[in-house]
């Protein structure tokens, strides 16, 4: 087909930048993580089915639950949630979350869930001048390391944006000298069977990272508040099951020592990569563990939901 430049020109999503200059703001990686629940059913929604979707085995007609009280139906989430009931309703409860201030690195462990549906900030027609950096608190506590750690960063994001300027280099081609440290967000959506299943494989504090554990975290947080019914289901100080059973095998991901919710076997102290605690791993000079800060809040708010669904059901705590 022919040029015709007289057609008005499409005005495009986003632009490349050229010649502007890079900025970077480099921030905490555990300070930077925001999880929001976006959509899911209400307590409300779930009342309305769970009850005769769980029971319809038995049913004479669809709907048979509608003289139970909302306390009565509310116990039948519950029982769902402990493997009570038909276990199938759980396809049906889908959640709907965005994942900020996250980097590339943490990415790679979020889409290996493959049951989720993701939806993600791209880098392939998208300006990443002026991206922000995440920084682990243990470089941050490395004077020293953190001046190098951002000096790369720095030198990365303006070779990039120079051969972006040139105009004769993609920025398909550009983006692969960036660092993996660049902040991103991510959509994701899933059942709450498959979100439930990345909660608990996450939470694992002695293989996976920092940022999945907190991301890990803020996922039950939210689905604590819109259902505290459910909140003793998942304890995220469970000891890690894999880790421990495969410590004197060979065969695992020894990188620590046990912390204390998994302190709970015997081990020759050279039997780890670092003869050492992840939490004592906090930088040369030491300072600031924004993790053990992360978890002590999760702990405290998950309590207070704790003490607030207990006022309100008697039936937890119940085998």
């Amino acid at each position: 087909m022919p040029i015709n430049n007289d057609l008005p020109v499409v005005k495009l999503p986003t632009g490349l930048g050229f010649d502007e200059p890079i900025k970077t703001e480099f921030h905490d990686h555990l300070d930077s993580i925001k999880t929001k629940l976006v959509s899911c059913p209400s307590i409300e929604e779930l009342r309305n089915y769970i009850p005769d979707f769980c029971t319809a085995t038995w049913a004479e007609q669809p709907f048979n639950k509608g003289s139970l009280s909302d306390y009565e139906k509310d116990k039948m989430i519950w029982m769902l949630f402990n493997g009570k009931l038909l276990p199938t309703a759980f396809e049906t409860i889908n959640c709907t979350f965005t994942i900020e201030g996250v980097d590339t690195q943490f990415v790679t462990h979020l889409i290996r869930h493959r049951a989720f549906s993701f939806s993600a900030q791209c880098t392939g027609d998208r300006s990443q001048r002026n991206d922000d950096a995440v920084v682990p608190h243990a470089i941050i506590n490395s004077p020293e390391m953190y001046e190098r750690y951002k000096q790369l960063v720095n030198d990365s994001k303006q070779l990039y944006a120079d051969m972006v300027d040139t105009k004769e280099i993609s920025v398909m081609d550009a983006r692969h000298i960036l660092p993996k440290c660049l902040s991103t967000f991510y959509w994701a959506r899933g059942n709450i069977r498959d979100v439930m299943a990345f909660i608990k494989t996450r939470i694992d504090k002695q293989i996976q990272p920092t940022e999945d554990n907190l991301v890990a975290y803020y996922m039950w947080l939210e689905l604590v508040r819109q259902y505290p019914m459910i909140v003793d289901c998942i304890d995220i100080h469970t000891p890690a099951r894999y880790y421990i059973s495969t410590a004197r095998t060979g065969t695992g991901t020894n990188l620590y020592w046990p912390d204390a919710d998994s302190d709970e076997f015997e081990y020759n102290e050279n039997d780890f990569l670092y003869q050492s605690t992840r939490e004592d791993l906090n930088g040369t000079e030491g300072g600031r563990n924004t993790f053990m800060e992360k978890i002590a809040e999760v702990d405290a708010e998950i309590e207070d939901l704790r003490r607030q669904a207990y006022e309100r059901y008697d039936f937890l705590g119940k085998k």
